[in-house]
């Protein structure tokens, strides 16, 4: 070989390894999160971040992770909150078909998209499933959508372009939900606060848990992700994403006055003003009449009361067989 040669592919192999090892630069959630004056993320560093938190959601009671459903097909997205001082938190996105929406490398199929999600749903190194409550650190490239800076795969589905989710340290618990009231996001027009420097109004709460109290509910739109619309003594509104969890089909409206723990998050209706579209997500909710929320599993939970009504009887055996041999893409298919 002549000692040109030579030289090429060792400039080739330099060149190939480093693209493979992507700098990666911890951050925290505030500066990740940072905006401009139209609301616009303002990080901007080469290469893939690092950020650590508290798990706020299990996925599949947000988003479908089942493949081919959809304009999107399969879906997977969590919230991360800081720790401490680090006021902000991110939402963890991955998706099936990017190609639909200007994806450079096409998209996953329904099996590449399981093995995607086994492989985000689990720790490398201990096979421990993740679940809400978790301690994580994520590591993986970063894309402005619609408000927020996500961490995902940047509708790439080039292995090249994976984020990877590891533990920390296992079911913490969830963190304190911080107490706030409309007036502290809404305007005294019922218009949203923006700051930009993140330090008050929507901004400052943006993917983290915030509890709400005393507000009713309008009863139009409650279904799996529908939105519905709470409204406090002030006149004051805000709209709430419900989640896909089973609670909103099993159980009816909560009527007068009740409290509310949510994630609070963004999805604006443009790309270069993002200064609306905040609201609240709640995953489930567990029927308690009081609180919107899920509170994990009920009292009295004897086995086989799948409704959680204290009882085992017809009622759960229907809804046993109405989900029969069905499963949660990315969970049940891991262990086969």
């Amino acid at each position: 070989m002549k000692k040109i040669d030579v030289v090429l592919v060792v400039l080739l192999t330099i060149s190939s390894i480093a693209f493979a090892d992507d700098p990666c630069t911890p951050v925290t959630h505030q500066q990740l999160q940072a905006v401009d004056q139209d609301g616009v993320g303002t990080y901007n560093a080469e290469g893939k971040v690092i950020i650590e938190g508290i798990i706020l959601n299990n996925p599949e009671e947000i988003l479908n992770p089942t493949p081919a459903m959809g304009y999107m097909g399969g879906q997977w997205q969590i919230y991360i909150q800081g720790d401490g001082n680090d006021h902000a938190g991110t939402a963890v996105y991955l998706g099936q078909y990017y190609a639909r929406v200007g994806g450079q490398s096409g998209s996953y199929t329904d099996e590449q998209l399981i093995s995607e999600l086994c492989r985000i749903n689990h720790d490398p190194d201990t096979g421990y499933t993740f679940a809400a409550g978790d301690r994580v650190r994520i590591t993986g490239w970063y894309k402005f959508y619609k408000g927020k800076i996500n961490v995902n795969e940047q509708h790439e589905a080039d292995p090249a372009f994976d984020f990877e989710v590891e533990l920390l340290e296992p079911a913490v618990g969830l963190p304190q939900p911080e107490l706030i009231t409309l007036d502290m996001v809404k305007d005294g027009s019922d218009q949203y606060i923006f700051d930009q420097t993140r330090l008050t109004g929507c901004e400052y709460y943006q993917a983290r848990l915030v509890r709400i109290n005393d507000v009713n509910i309008n009863p139009e739109n409650w279904v799996p992700d529908g939105t519905v619309i709470i409204t406090d003594a002030n006149g004051l509104t805000f709209p709430v994403k419900l989640g896909i969890g089973d609670g909103f089909t099993r159980y009816g409206c909560p009527t007068g006055q009740i409290d509310i723990i949510a994630i609070f998050d963004q999805e604006s209706s443009g790309t270069t003003v993002c200064q609306d579209g905040y609201r609240l997500w709640v995953p489930d909710y567990d029927g308690n009449g009081l609180v919107l929320t899920d509170r994990g599993h009920e009292r009295g939970n004897l086995p086989g009361d799948i409704n959680t009504d204290y009882k085992v009887d017809f009622y759960d055996f229907a809804e046993l067989a109405n989900n029969w041999l069905q499963n949660r893409a990315g969970l049940g298919e891991c262990c086969e």
